[in-house]
This record gives structure tokens, C-alpha cells and sequence, in this order.
């Protein structure tokens, strides 16, 4: 039921239809009668950012290799999804399934960033659940969470049943089993409690500590040993909608040991394990034949701390060069490989050049314990504008412990520096900041200190703006002043946050992270009305004073840390413990054996490094075009909701995953030499587009057909593969026609299109056909019909009349038959407005399928052979101007709108 409102009646209004669809190439589907356990894995943002999730991904695929385990995905509704949802009442739901969460066994909601606490809250009270533990029947589904923001999990604890600390790999399974063995609430709760690695608040004493609420015991995090050994998801799903991070993200190594002050993820994920360069190229291999991408990045906290980092850039750009697929690496670290590691992944493709100095003073570089002195930034910074690169980006913080004016002065010196040294090579050198405030996090060596103000944080970023105001060579950025001190709350508090967090909720906080939704009034209206204390969330601590994280053990010491505070106090820098003595952290006396070998692998790597020289391959040359095909195309279903971009990026993925000799541009910045007849405007089904391909090799057109075919997501198809000639217009220029037919909504059994049923479409009376069929002949008799079409900002008005050629019903549908002249054309949803059938509010749409594109093309223009292949495979374009002919498209069995 509720899959068929999404489909025919929701999704149709959305701006983005693609993020729900749940069918994508590598998701996991399942049924039922075979299912145990099901579990929701949430990421609470949008699909564009949540999709790139490697973490979410790796537990996807973990579960669901698990016999009787289906892991589903949800992601943080958009606005527009969410208006349709409560409107109707309808819960959020699983994109595979399509059923609400509250069928499901465990909801696990991705931690990335406090200030994705509200849309968490969205999700559970969508879902129809309440949102705290306490209110919540035996039936409910557990809500649980982990990820990099889990270490304070204090402000969710109203919320949650229970938190997993650390590296998820091998504590899912145990969860998944806990569920199959165990039946309610309580019984499952106890049973997760015994779980290494597992947070039961419900079954955690607390005491009242220095004004905090502190739970009492300890839980040590989880910690993955091995890498090498460690379920990577080489089935990534293949997005549709457009990503922030459309790539392969390739896990290199996890855990770092530079040591910087502010960064928790530093201290939270030692120690560092990498994974070895056979395994890599192994892992990206199979990811990229498994998905079709076309980027990966080698990610890490430190990529360039791989202890064989040359080679190994080297060995990826390698096997990406070939398959025009470009490499990229995260910020890079300030050192003599730099801007060697940047060129090398330049071979495929040149993207930004990121350093994060972070502090631009030595006194304030010695308290973060990040030692870059000024001359190493600007001489790699120049080397890099030598090279060809027009800009790099430098990322910077303010609001750091003791920092002071002069401190952030600095921050403008530098880059000017940076610039003019630059322009002694490059006239274009420019540089882009990245400046963003300071939150002392839970479980650093600077989790006493303050937080600045948001005023505070204005002031300091006023400093910055006056001085970079009249230098057009260096654009200043910054973050949103609002966002850290959000951040900083709740990040900073004990479980009373909570309050705050469901109460700025309640007043329509959504999406913190995003600066175009943060809804700042709500958030100051929850302080009020909760009376929250923020200069006590935001207050320097003393050093013995009890923490609402204190329980969580993550294998380094409390009394480290304070010893590591009183280093940055003392101007004291720490070298990284893999090329100095070890700094006894704690982490190796619980872990020697991974110490150890990290010490080992470091120290041969760092030789190995020092005496290998990197061999220089051959330029690669893109082979010369041998082929090119016509393929008529179709999508119908689902697919009818991706849009012309996302259509392009699904064919080209799956021309990629199918091997295809694919002929690609010249230049720098390549792309598959690929056509299409048409855009095909979302939500119009079709089994008569066109596509024409530029291929390097010779390949028999069945081939191809049967290859692509097997590639092809669900719902997207080839009907026919036909050999034409080299020269010849593109075929969008060929299009001189195009033939619709347009069908009436899926009726209920009571005859209505919004009643409460699945039953297939009827037929409609003879009073609602004879209506249509005077609006049509009326819309014929006129003279002229002129529309308004938009384009950005741009509003124009068409006469499409002259392109109708035929408007009539036929056969239980509206037959529409538009001519093309120079791409303008009549479109198919313009006529079903103009006969008033646009669906109203709540109602299901009419379902639009092209039938046919009529093409030109002078015989002139194909090879013998292409012209024989075309006449064979009964695929090429008639006479302009004719029907199509009943051998140009394959039937479509069973879909009520081809029928």
C-alpha cells in the first residue's frame, strides 16, 4: 500500500524523486519469508550526502552477507518528502522495502555530526514511534546509534536504547545475533549489555558529579585489528541522484597518531592499521568493476602517513589510469611528498590542492602540536603553483586555546605571502581558505578549554574579512558562526541537552549542518523555553573535574590527556610516535601487538620509501573511434524518475560495468563519447529514445545489447544495438518527431484514484473519454497555444501549436504525436495540462510514455556495413515523418502504461 502511494502519487511531486527509489545497482533486496532479523541503517541527512557514507556502507553489506539478516537504508527526508509524509500520515519508510520502520527489529541511526541531532528526532517521530525510550510499547523497534560523533553520547541518551563505541566490523554481527536470539525489549537490552564495545544507558547507574550527570562503570570502544582482514563493500550501491562525494571512497588506513590537540578522531581511532598495497589494488579493482565509477579517493585522516604512500599512489594511479578514472587524495599534509603525491594523482586528473596548516603562528602552531613552519608552507605551496596548479586551499581555525589577535592577523599574512610567492610562477596563483571555529571535543587533549561565543567568533572573523577585502587573489571562507556554537552545546553536555535538542525540534529544526535551513530562531526560542545554561556548556573545565564521557574507555587515559594539556600550556610539541619514541599514550598497553607492528611497518616503510624511485610510464593515448552504434533505449517503472543527468550517469556507469571498448574525448578532463536523442524530462516513461556510442573496438552488436543489458539498472533497457556509419550528424540532430501515448491514472476499486487500494488501472466511463476527447479537439481548433517556459530566472513564452500533429484517444489512451524544428517541440506534460489532467492535490498523475523518436538521416551518410547491420537489426529511422514501424522497439510485456 504504502509503496503504491510513494509511487504513483508522492513521488511524482518531489524534486528529487531518485533518492527514494531504493533500486539502485548493488542494493540488497530480500524476501520476506527468508528474513529473521531486520534492521534500519540511518543516515540522518540527505541521500546526496548520506549515500557517500563508507561507514554505512560497510555495515550494509556486513548484515546483509548475514543469513536472515536484511539491513535496509533511510535516509533524512528532504522537506518536500516530509510535507507529503505527515500530511497523509504516512510514516518515513525503508528505500528497499518501502515499509514503515516501526516493522523493523533495530533502527541504527550514523552519527557523523551533533548537528544532525535534530533530524534524528525527525526520523523517530516520522516513524511513528515516540521519541523517548520511556514512552516507548514492547513491540517498537530498538534505536540505536554509533559513528564519529558517538563519543559524548549523553544529549541522545533520552532517545536511543543503546550507542556501540568504536569500530562497528565485528560488534554488528554480535548485535544482529543478540536480535535473532533474543525476543523483547528488556531480554535484547541485557543481552546487548554484554557486548564489548555496547553503551545500555537504561541499565547504566549515573551520579550527580561537579553539576554533571555522569554514568557510572566503563565501556571500552571495539577495535578492528585488521584491516587486510575486514569486510570491505566492493558492491557499493550506484547513487542516481547527483552526490556531494560521488566517488569510491577507498579506506587506506584507520587511525592516525600526529597527535593534533583538537582532533578527536585522532585520539578516538588509534591505533593506526593500514591496509597493504596488494589488498588496495585488489579492493579497488573489484569496487570499480562492481559499480562503474569513475573517481576514487584514497581516504584516511592522514593519507599521506601510509608508510609506503609513493608506491602506493603510484600502483592506484596505475590501475585507474587505463580506465579513464581519476584519483584523489584529502588534504594533504605538509612535506617534501606533497606535491609529489598531488602531480602523481594529476595524471588523472588535476583537482584541488588542499593544505591544513590550521594555526599560523609558531606559538599557537607548538600549542595544537601541528609544527609547520611558514617557509615549508609557502616553498611546497610555490612548488605546487610551478607545476600548474592556479590555487591551493588552506584551512585554518580560529578560537583556539590561547590564541590571540595577533594570532589571527597571522592567518592573513601568511596567505599574502603565499600568494606573492606564488605569482613568481603562476600569474593566477590565488588562494581559498577554509576557516572554521574551534569546539574542544569530548576525549582530546583540549577538552577543557572554552569555546568562544558566536559574537566572539564574528569578531575574530571581522579581523580576517578587513584584511582579505580588497585582494581579489584570495577568496576568504568561513564557517557559520551559529553551527560551531550549536555544535559546541551539545557536543559539551550531559544528557540534559536532550531537553534542548527535542525542544528545538519541536519548534522545526531540521538540517543544522546546512546553512540555507539552520533555523536559528528555533534554537534560541528551545534555550529560553528549556532555560539551558550555555556559559556552563561552553565554560573552560578544571582538569579533575568529572566529565559526562568518563565512562567511555577509547584505550588512552584521562590522565594523558591532562598531561598532554599541560604540554600544550608549556609550548611542548609531541612528534608523531611513528618516527619518534613512543609518547605512552595508553593505546599500547592494550594493544601491543598492533603498536608494534605499526612501529615495524613504519619504520620499513619509511626506508623503503627513501630508496624508491618512481618509473615513468608512457603517456597514455586514447585509441582511435572503430565503432559506432545506435541503440534505442527505454525506462519505465521507477526509473521514469531519474532526471536527463541522472538517465546519462546510470547509462554511462553501466557501459562501464559492462567492459565496453567506450572511445572517450581528448583533452585533460576526458568524457565517453556518448549521445543521446533527447532529454527526457523526469517522471515520462520511454521505449523510444535513442543512444549512439563511439567505440575503440569492434564489437558485435548483440554483444553489446546482451553486456549493457545485464549492467543496466532495473527499469532502464536496451531494445535494439545496430552498427551505423563514422561521420554523420549526432542523433539529437536527426530528431523530427516524437509519438506519445498519455494513460489515465490507476483507478481503485471504488472508482476513485485516490481510494485505498492496489488493484490495477480500469478503463475509464464513456462520459470521462468523450470529455477528453472535446477538450482535445478543442485544444486543436485553436490558432495558436501559447505557453510560458522557464529557464533559470528566465521566463519566455512559445507557441507550441504549430508542432501538435496529432491529439487524439486511441485505444484507451490520449495518442499525441508532436513534431521537433531546431529542438523546440511540444511536450507531452504541457498538453496534459492544457486538457486539465494535471493531477490534483493527493491524486495519482497520468503516466506518460514516449513511444517512438522519428529520426532523419540521409543514406548517404552510413557506411556499406553500417547500413547493412542497420537493415538487419530493423533498427534504423524510417522516412522522416513516418510511423514507426512495429519491428523498431521490442514489446513491453506486463507494464499497464506500455500496454
Amino acid at each position: 500500500m504504502l509503496k503504491h502511494i510513494l509511487q504513483n502519487e508522492i513521488l511524482p511531486r518531489l524534486e528529487k524523486p531518485s533518492r527514494y527509489l531504493g533500486n539502485e545497482v548493488n542494493s540488497v533486496h530480500k524476501p520476506l519469508s527468508a528474513v529473521e532479523v531486520r534492521l534500519a541503517l540511518c543516515f540522518p541527512d540527505l541521500y546526496d550526502i548520506g549515500l557517500g557514507n563508507l561507514g554505512l556502507h560497510i555495515l550494509y553489506a556486513i548484515l546483509n552477507a548475514q543469513p536472515g539478516v536484511w539491513a535496509e537504508r533511510v535516509y533524512a527526508p528532504a522537506k518536500d518528502l516530509e510535507a507529503e509524509l505527515r500530511a497523509r500520515g504516512l510514516p518515513i519508510f525503508a528505500l528497499e522495502s518501502k515499509e514503515g520502520l516501526s516493522v523493523f527489529d533495530g533502527i541504527g541511526f550514523t552519527l557523523q555530526t551533533e548537528l544532525s541531532f535534530t533530524n534524528i528526532l525527525n526520523i523517530i517521530d516520522l516513524a511513528g514511534l515516540p521519541l523517548r525510550t520511556r514512552d516507548r510499547r514492547e513491540s517498537d523497534p530498538l534505536t540505536f546509534a554509533g559513528g564519529p560523533a558517538v563519543f559524548n553520547p549523553e544529549p541522545l541518551v533520552p532517545f536511543m536504547d543503546f550507542f556501540v563505541i568504536g569500530d562497528g566490523e565485528d560488534v554488528v554481527i554480535e548485535i544482529a545475533e543478540v536480535f535473532r536470539r533474543h525476543r523483547g525489549r528488556a531480554e535484547r537490552l541485557r543481552a546487548l549489555a554484554g557486548l564489548d564495545g555496547v553503551y545500555v544507558p537504561e541499565l547504566t547507574p549515573v551520579q550527580e558529579i561537579d553539576g554533571q550527570i555522569v554514568p557510572q562503570g566503563i565501556v571500552k570502544k571495539r577495535v578492528t585489528a585488521s584491516l587486510d582482514g575486514a569486510t570491505f563493500p566492493v558492491n557499493t550501491i550506484v547513487p542516481f541522484t547527483e552526490q556531494v562525494h560521488d566517488r569510491v571512497s577507498l579506506e587506506v588506513l584507520r587511525g592516525c597518531t600526529q597527535g593534533c590537540r583538537f582532533c578527536q578522531a585522532g585520539m578516538t581511532t588509534r591505533p593506526v592499521r593500514e591496509r597493504t598495497i596488494d589488498n588496495l589494488e585488489q579492493l579497488m579493482q573489484r569496487t570499480l568493476d562492481a559499480t562503474g565509477h569513475e573517481e576514487v579517493s584514497l581516504v584516511s585522516l592522514s593519507t599521506c602517513d601510509y608508510s609506503r604512500v609513493r608506491q602506493m599512489v603510484d600502483r592506484m594511479v596505475g590501475v585507474a589510469k587505463e580506465q579513464h578514472v581519476s584519483v584523489s587524495l584529502p588534504s594533504l599534509r605538509l612535506d617534501s611528498f606533497s606535491v609529489e603525491l598531488a602531480d602523481m594523482v594529476a595524471d588523472t586528473r588535476r583537482t584541488g590542492l588542499t593544505f591544513a596548516p590550521e594555526a599560523a603562528t609558531p606559538r599557537l602552531r607548538s600549542v595544537i602540536n601541528k609544527w609547520i613552519p611558514d617557509e615549508d608552507l609557502i616553498e611546497m605551496s610555490s612548488e605546487a603553483f610551478a607545476r600548474g596548479w592556479d590555487h591551493v586551499k588552506l584551512y585554518f581555525m580560529i578560537g583556539l586555546p590561547t590564541e590571540r589577535d595577533e594570532d589571527i592577523i597571522a592567518i592573513a599574512d601568511l596567505c599574502e605571502r603565499v600568494v606573492r610567492a606564488g605569482r613568481k610562477y603562476n600569474r593566477r596563483a590565488s588562494v581559498h581558505t577554509g576557516v572554521s571555529t574551534f569546539v574542544p571535543k569530548p576525549l582530546t587533549p583540549f577538552q577543557w578549554a572554552e569555546q568562544i561565543s558566536p559574537a566572539e567568533t564574528s569578531r575574530r572573523q571581522k579581523l580576517l574579512a578587513d584584511r582579505f577585502r580588497n585582494n581579489r587573489s584570495i577568496k576568504f571562507g568561513r564557517h557559520n558562526a551559529f553551527e560551531t556554537f550549536l555544535e559546541g552545546l551539545v557536543s559539551r553536555s550531559d544528557r540534559r541537552a536532550g531537553d534542548l535538542i527535542e525542544a528545538a525540534f519541536k519548534k522545526g529544526a531540521r538540517f543544522d549542518a546546512w546553512s540555507e535551513h539552520l533555523d536559528q530562531a528555533a534554537w534560541l526560542e528551545a534555550i529560553q523555553d528549556t532555560g539551558f545554561d550555555i556559559q556552563h556548556a561552553l565554560r573552560e573545565r578544571r582538569l579533575d573535574e568529572a566529565l559526562p564521557w568518563d565512562n567511555l574507555d577509547i584505550f588512552i587515559p584521562k590522565t594523558w590527556f591532562v598531561e598532554d594539556w599541560n604540554r600544550a600550556t608549556e609550548l611542548k610539541w609531541a612528534p608523531d610516535c611513528r618516527r619518534a619514541k613512543c609518547h605512552k599514550c595508553g593505546v599500547i598497553d592494550v594493544h601491543r601487538p598492533l603498536c608494534a607492528h605499526m612501529l615495524r611497518n613504519s619504520i620499513a616503510g619509511t626506508k623503503e620509501e627513501k630508496g624508491w624511485t618512481r618509473q615513468e610510464s608512457p603517456a597514455w593515448v586514447e585509441p582511435q573511434v572503430q565503432q559506432r552504434l545506435r541503440l534505442r533505449i527505454g525506462r519505465l517503472g521507477q526509473a521514469r524518475f531519474l532526471g536527463h543527468l541522472e538517465s546519462m550517469n546510470a547509462w554511462i556507469r553501466a557501459m562501464r560495468r559492462a567492459k565496453l571498448p567506450v572511445g572517450y574525448s581528448q583533452g585533460f578532463h576526458t568524457h565517453p563519447r556518448v549521445n543521446f536523442s533527447a532529454a527526457v524530462p523526469v517522471g515520462e516513461e520511454s521505449v523510444g529514445d535513442w543512444m549512439e556510442i563511439m567505440m575503440t573496438r569492434r564489437t558485435d552488436p548483440a554483444e553489446v545489447q546482451a553486456r549493457l543489458s545485464a549492467a543496466l539498472p532495473e527499469g532502464m533497457s536496451v531494445l535494439s544495438c545496430t552498427e551505423i556509419g563514422l561521420r554523420g550528424p549526432a542523433v539529437m540532430g536527426l530528431v523530427t518527431g516524437l509519438v506519445y501515448t498519455i494513460h489515465p491514472p490507476e483507478r481503485r476499486p471504488d472508482g476513485s484514484p485516490d481510494a485505498p487500494s492496489d488493484a490495477p488501472s480500469g478503463a475509464l466511463s464513456a462520459g470521462e473519454v468523450a470529455d477528453i476527447q472535446a477538450r482535445a479537439a478543442a485544444l486543436m481548433a485553436r490558432g495558436e497555444i501559447v505557453i510560458e517556459r522557464r529557464k533559470g530566472d528566465e521566463v519566455r513564452k512559445v507557441d507550441i501549436r504549430p508542432f501538435l500533429k496529432v491529439l487524439e484517444w486511441q485505444d484507451g489512451a490520449i495518442r499525441l504525436e508532436a513534431s521537433v524544428d531546431g529542438g523546440r517541440t511540444a511536450r507531452a506534460r504541457d498538453v496534459v495540462e492544457l486538457l486539465g489532467l494535471a493531477g490534483a492535490e493527493g491524486a495519482a498523475e497520468w503516466r506518460i510514455l514516449k513511444r517512438d523518436t522519428l529520426l532523419t538521416e540521409p543514406p548517404e551518410r552510413h557506411s556499406a556495413a553500417g547500413a547493412a547491420a542497420g537493415a538487419e537489426a530493423g533498427a534504423e529511422a524510417d522516412a522522416a515523418g513516418a510511423e514507426p514501424t512495429a519491428g523498431r522497439a521490442e514489446p513491453v510485456a506486463g507494464d499497464a502504461a506500455a500496454a
